[in-house]
């Protein structure tokens, strides 16, 4: 058998010690990467979060009538000197269906006109139909139609929304639409 000398003793530990470290320095390095890759997510999310955020619906009641309830978008109201535009909500609970109509109404000619439809079922919030056909030009003054009453309710509530952060008559915030 061999003694050894103090030589040895301190080599081995001298490599003990390196090894020790090295699997520290290791540990710390991962570390490090955790953390950077974890920031980067966090970052690169808050990121998508927010252009996400922009494009979710904040839909308000109106109004309803004959088991159909009316909501608008706000976060699409555009008004303008003669132009009011905004993103309608019809839902028809009854028959699990919510349309969506890009409505434009022309103040100079008390009309309006839908730009768009977009159909869902409402349940599952599933786009079941999309359409860029422009419909006629309907008039929301005639009182002997009774949607046509409910849309000139509908611009009223473009013409006086005033984002306050009272959120009472807000259905959906946040709700992520196709």
């Amino acid at each position: 058998m061999k003694i050894m000398k103090n030589n040895d003793i301190k080599t081995i530990e001298n490599v003990k010690n390196m090894i020790h470290n090295n699997i520290i320095n290791c540990f710390k390095e991962a570390v490090a990467l955790v953390a950077m890759a974890f920031t980067l997510v966090v970052c690169l999310g808050g990121e998508t979060n927010n252009a996400e955020a922009a494009q979710r619906v904040d839909r308000h009641f109106v109004d309803s009538l004959d088991g159909t309830g009316y909501y608008v978008d706000v976060k699409t109201i555009d008004v303008q000197d003669n132009l009011v535009a905004a993103d309608v909500y019809m839902v028809k609970a009854r028959y699990n269906t919510m349309y969506c109509y890009g409505v434009v109404y022309n103040l100079a000619e008390q009309s309006y006109q839908y730009t768009y439809t977009k159909i869902y079922q409402y349940d599952t919030r599933k786009l079941t139909s999309y359409s860029e056909v422009p419909s006629i030009a309907y008039g929301y003054t005639n009182a002997a139609l009774g949607n046509n009453m409910i849309m000139e309710e509908v611009l009223r509530f473009c013409q006086s929304y005033r984002p306050n952060g009272n959120t009472a008559n807000n259905t959906d915030v946040g709700e992520w639409l196709d």
